[in-house]
């Protein structure tokens, strides 16, 4: 199995680089979301899916200076020395700190703590990967002191670590299917409630992750683009004299079309993004994957034109897999570059592949599910 593998691969970087072994080694799934992208800070319905193969694993042991933190990792090419008494610096180790800060303060304060840690999951690409860092963190420092949390307690502590300490206003999607979602299934999850229902895709079907070259953090947008999406939507629903943009309805549109630009943009997409997730469940459950690509279609054209969050690589790419026979293609994560998902048969998708990645010389196939 994967996490065998990975696990593996971290418990022996952990023995290389302390020279000891581990006291406790976790791993965490990355995600790719199928439909229903910036809906979840919205309180609204998504779609994700924990990947196989593709994540972020870690290796614990207790150190020998109290409150000293001892983060290795390979995949950095770097050593980070941290106290469990820093704040935010701007470092990959915040999100590793975070989450320490959050579950095992004082029990860091009083050992210390190596850490090794890998992943598989390439930075900016749009899975997830600093969820899977947040959520593997808490599992495995909850392993090492003897504590439990459920997987949903996970996940809601993973968030807050993020919003708060982190500095990111995402919503709890990502974390919530590392933490909670089974590998290869799709996740219906009311984000408002943290209802969620594991839903089962076509055997006949596969989603393909196409790595666009275009990495979210490194063009306008990023981090701050998301932040500025995040206001917006508050601002529409001051114009809109609702708590959350998912208290609304398809029934609202017009209401919401009247508010200023570009507010009613980014309604409007929550809106109808919502609308396609509760749409593509219905879709699978019927085993109608044609028009489950259909969606995926809408959702795309939906995150260009009004969330305009999707960049000209993402929009060639997607337009290119329809071409190349896919029934639907989207960017997934949180905006501007990263990657698109696609949907394609089975029996065509090793051909499907070879003519993306010749296609596209910055591409790269990252998962075929």
């Amino acid at each position: 199995m994967a996490e065998e593998r990975e696990t593996a691969s971290v418990r022996a970087a952990f023995e290389k680089h302390f020279g000891l072994a581990p006291d406790v080694v976790a791993y965490s799934p990355g995600r790719v979301n199928l439909l229903g992208e910036h809906t979840d800070y919205n309180g609204g319905f998504v779609l994700p899916m924990a990947l196989r193969g593709l994540g972020v694993s870690i290796a614990l042991g207790k150190g020998d200076k109290p409150g000293v933190i001892e983060a290795y990792s390979d995949t950095f090419a770097e050593t980070e020395i941290r106290n469990i008494e820093d704040g935010r610096q701007g470092r990959w180790s915040d999100y590793l700190l975070g989450c320490l800060k959050a579950v095992a303060a004082e029990d860091v304060a009083r050992t210390g703590l190596c850490v090794a840690l890998e992943t598989t999951l390439p930075m900016g690409a749009g899975l997830s990967s600093s969820a899977a860092l947040e959520v593997v963190s808490i599992k495995a420092a909850l392993a090492l002191y003897g504590r439990q949390m459920s997987a949903v307690d996970v996940a809601v502590k993973a968030r807050a670590v993020e919003n708060e300490f982190v500095g990111m206003p995402c919503g709890i999607m990502d974390q919530f299917a590392s933490s909670v979602g089974d590998p290869g299934v799709a996740m219906f999850l009311n984000t408002n409630t943290l209802a969620y229902e594991l839903v089962t895709t076509s055997a006949e079907h596969a989603f393909v992750i196409i790595a666009s070259g275009v990495s979210h953090q490194l063009v306008d947008g990023g981090e701050d683009g998301y932040a500025t999406r995040v206001a917006e939507c508050k601002a529409a629903c001051a114009a809109l004299q609702v708590e959350m943009l998912s208290d609304l309805g398809p029934s609202d549109l017009d209401r919401i079309n009247a508010i200023p630009e570009p507010l009613n943009r980014r309604a409007r997409h929550i809106i109808n993004d919502n609308q396609h997730v509760l749409d593509g469940v219905a879709a699978l459950k019927a085993h109608d994957m044609a028009r489950f690509g259909e969606l995926m279609i809408a959702s795309h054209a939906s995150q260009r034109d009004d969330y305009q969050i999707t960049v000209a690589e993402t929009d060639l790419i997607a337009e290119t897999a329809l071409s190349f026979g896919a029934l639907g293609a989207r960017q997934t994560g949180g905006g501007w570059g990263g990657s698109v998902v696609a949907l394609i048969e089975k029996d065509k998708a090793e051909e499907f592949c070879k003519r993306i990645v010749a296609r596209f010389e910055k591409a790269s196939i990252l998962a075929v599910t």
